[in-house]
């Protein structure tokens, strides 16, 4: 299958990860109730040239059958629904841990194998003894098909604590950010005020989209746009990339080394005014601060250059270099020829 893209605009951002939510699980006790349900519907009733009590067992056997299956067919849902975590881009190795119990996903994981081993075993072992002689042959499978139906439902019990930390853990999930791992990723930053979501509308051509984002208090922004069939992802992080001389809390970290993993190059955003109340001086030791946590390449924005005097224009690029990139309203813009050659496709 091939996709087309619009040479160079806007593309629509993703949609939901399926891969990062869980296949919604019943309780164990209602999932039992529903396979004996679809057991009684659709277990053989069609009499064939055999004996009663034959006729018996092979419809007995078969109702098993598709209880068994019901079952297992719901827990395989369950498990390859689960996310695997050891293999998600780093993006999400680093910040899942602080949304979802990593480790007892894993060991939920873990149980659904075994009970699934259990119940099969259970089939087998009773389909066997099914057709061991016995005096009372209608005694006889009663007690089996009951000792069968009994203890898989005792081991489905079992996984009641598993399944409602599913269904906790899948209702987090819900507030990961989903963003594309798939392509390059630009990282906005700067400090509050300087432009940035305006920066971010006039790269996309559309409104923001804005994700959860529950490691800090604040959200991401998304915003995607295409450039010579190539898509590209725009990201700002607000309360994450723009402050200074503070710590950032254990979550916070976790964050920005997810952020490291997906940033394919940095957007610093400069406001030569004083309109954002920073000055160019402490700005730039906000741009010097971030080199230090991306080893990515920065392309350096002076923004709201259409409102900014010449004078100020002067100091800040005496300070952040020629080559900063003026942008601002109704003004003409390299950033994207820029943006370009930062991620490698002008190469």
């Amino acid at each position: 299958m091939v996709f087309f893209f619009p040479k160079e605009g806007i593309i629509n951002a993703p949609k939901p990860n399926s891969l990062m939510q869980f296949y919604a699980l019943e309780d164990p006790e209602k999932l039992v109730e529903n396979a004996f349900a679809y057991a009684r519907r659709n277990a053989k009733t069609k009499r064939t040239r055999v004996s009663v009590i034959q006729h018996r067992k092979e419809k007995v056997v078969h109702r098993m059958e598709l209880f068994h299956k019901y079952l297992d067919d719901q827990l395989n849902h369950l498990f390859i629904s689960i996310p695997q975590i050891d293999n998600l881009h780093p993006f999400y190795k680093e910040l899942l841990p602080e949304t979802i119990e990593v480790v007892k996903i894993k060991q939920a994981a873990s149980q659904i194998v075994s009970v699934r081993k259990l119940l099969k075993k259970q089939f087998h072992m009773a389909k066997a003894a099914f057709y061991h002689s016995s005096p009372d042959a209608l005694t006889h499978m009663k007690k089996e098909s009951s000792r069968f139906f009994g203890r898989s439902a005792d081991i489905m019990k079992s996984l009641k604590k598993n399944v409602v930390l599913l269904r906790e853990a899948n209702q987090k999930l819900k507030e990961v950010p989903i963003v594309r791992t798939d392509i390059p990723t630009l990282v906005l930053a700067g400090f509050p005020n300087t432009g940035k979501t305006t920066l971010l509308k006039r790269l996309t051509g559309a409104k923001a989209k804005i994700a959860s984002y529950p490691f800090t208090t604040q959200s991401l922004q998304l915003g995607y746009f295409s450039m010579r069939y190539r898509e590209v992802q725009v990201m700002d992080t607000p309360g994450l990339l723009d402050q200074i001389n503070r710590e950032w809390n254990p979550i916070e970290k976790k964050a920005l080394a997810g952020l490291r993993h997906l940033a394919t190059a940095v957007v610093f955003v400069i406001d030569p005014t004083p309109h954002s109340g920073y000055s160019i001086e402490i700005q730039n030791q906000l741009y010097e601060n971030l080199r230090t946590q991306f080893k990515v390449p920065f392309i350096l924005v002076l923004n709201k250059c259409d409102i900014s005097s010449p004078e100020q224009l002067e100091a800040a690029h005496a300070i952040f270099g020629v080559d900063a990139v003026r942008e601002g309203e109704g003004m003409e813009s390299s950033l994207k020829d820029k943006v370009w050659r930062a991620l490698g496709f002008g190469r």
